[in-house]
């Protein structure tokens, strides 16, 4: 296994996670007021997800080495954008542009990290994937609020831009092309209608959903579970870092064994049960210990779901098609995304915090993963 693609991951990734605490008052700082700086951030998910479905598309027929270096090229570009954007106009622009290169990166990322590991090795690679992009989420934040405290929000885009730089020459030194002439002439037998209906992939897509509603449901209601315990804001990212940095310990370390040894659709259904439980007993825990324990047991369920859904992509496909099936793949991370924040904020309207129902609708997808598991007869 090429051990630089997990250095390449970081870098796409990074990209996501540099910009989470200064997009907001960036768009603040050029006049927008709050609703349009909801629009500015809620675009580039929206746009991703069109992305991801090209992205996927073009890595089977043009090559998962070419698709990373078109994406990175275009990132570069757009990342300099935002160096002299003067409007707010201009800005949602580059985040429709921005939003949609991104996501060109992560089908053809993870295609090639399932093209060259082993069958049986898929999920311990994925885990491995897991620890990039849980370094990204670690590394980004803080580099992005360090950047622009000290110099200024556009130094933050500059910075990127040169890791982008640095990333295509990693891509030209270090990666070999996975997929064959042959592979690519016959990426068009299968097309996009038959991959979203293959029920041993729908198994996967609905996990994807699952988990990133949980996740968006965080993102929004941590903050308000947090007031309403009496801690500062503060202790919000030091309880996202103790779920992030479990789920680490068990993708790098010996435990990563157990996506060898059991079968993914087992590890994802017992981890979805895990994450609902966590949401539900989020709403009612009342204290802050008690909070953190609970986004340990978070991280469990989320160590056993992110490399398992990735492995039965990696293996329910075949090279040709394998980029389209994770092209559709993350447009339902980032579509589950977009619904957990959406949904948590209706709940939180009424019941304080959104955990409750969340969790509900995360045991009812589960029973979705057990239908369509049934269907597929895998």
């Amino acid at each position: 296994m090429n051990k630089f693609l997990y250095f390449i991951i970081v870098i796409c990734f990074l990209d996501l996670f540099i910009q989470l605490p200064i997009i907001t008052p960036f768009a603040l700082s050029l006049g927008a007021d709050e609703y349009a700086a909801g629009i500015i951030v809620a675009i580039y998910s929206l746009f991703n997800i069109v992305g991801n479905i090209f992205g996927g598309f073009f890595s089977d027929k043009l090559g998962r080495k070419n698709m990373l270096l078109l994406g990175m090229g275009l990132q570069i570009f757009i990342l300099l954008l935002y160096t002299v954007v003067p409007t707010v106009g201009l800005l949602i622009v580059i985040r429709v542009i921005h939003g949609f290169s991104s996501g060109l990166l992560t089908p053809a990322a993870f295609s090639l990290v399932a093209d060259i590991s082993r069958r049986s090795a898929i999920g311990k690679s994925m885990a491995l994937t897991g620890v990039s992009i849980g370094v990204a989420a670690v590394l980004g934040p803080a580099l992005g609020g360090i950047i622009s405290s000290q110099a200024s929000y556009q130094m933050v885009y500059l910075v990127m831009s040169g890791i982008f730089v640095f990333g295509i020459l990693l891509i030209l030194l270090t990666v070999n092309e996975s997929t064959t002439v042959k592979s690519r002439e016959e990426h068009y037998t299968t097309n996009f209608g038959e991959i979203i209906i293959r029920p041993s992939l729908i198994v996967a897509y609905i996990s994807a959903f699952t988990l990133m509603v949980s996740n968006g449901s965080l993102a929004f209601g941590l903050p308000l579970k947090v007031a309403e315990v009496g801690l500062s804001d503060q202790s919000t990212g030091a309880m996202l870092s103790v779920f992030g940095i479990t789920a680490i310990v068990i993708f790098a370390s010996p435990l990563n064994r157990i996506y060898t040894d059991y079968s993914p659709v087992s590890l994802v259904s017992f981890g979805v049960l895990i994450v609902g439980f966590s949401m539900m007993a989020l709403h009612i825990v009342p204290t802050a210990l008690l909070i953190y324990l609970v986004m340990i047991l978070y991280g469990i369920g989320f160590s056993l779901i992110f490399p398992s859904m990735n492995k039965i992509i990696g293996q329910n496909t075949e090279i040709y098609e394998r980029g389209k099936a994770n092209g559709i793949f993350y447009s339902f991370f980032s579509l589950g995304s977009v619904a957990g924040a959406y949904l948590s904020g209706i709940f939180a309207t009424y019941f304080t915090t959104p955990f409750l129902f969340i969790g509900m609708i995360l045991i009812i997808l589960l029973s979705g993963i057990q239908y369509a598991h049934k269907k597929s007869g895998v």
